[in-house]
């Protein structure tokens, strides 16, 4: 990426001044991420866009990244045992 993000890269008018240039460029490939999760899910009628954006969140994960926050997860989630 060439400079720092803009309206014109994000697509809005953002301020991202009082951010790292590591934290905007995580701003500019966010916005990017949401975007394309849209355009994926107008092509099915009746998805949800936020599950189409966690999956491509995970997409860009390790394995062992995805694996480690299942287990956390299910630590959270479970039903305790009788």
């Amino acid at each position: 990426m060439d400079g720092l993000p803009n309206s014109d890269t994000l697509g809005f008018m953002a301020d991202l001044s009082g951010h790292t240039a590591d934290e905007q460029a995580w701003l500019v490939r966010d916005e990017a991420r949401w975007r394309r999760a849209h355009e994926i899910a107008a092509e099915q009628p009746g998805m949800d866009v936020s599950g189409v954006y966690r999956v491509l969140r995970n997409l860009e994960k390790t394995p062992s990244e995805r694996l480690r926050a299942a287990l956390q997860h299910g630590r959270l989630f479970s039903t305790p045992q009788r």
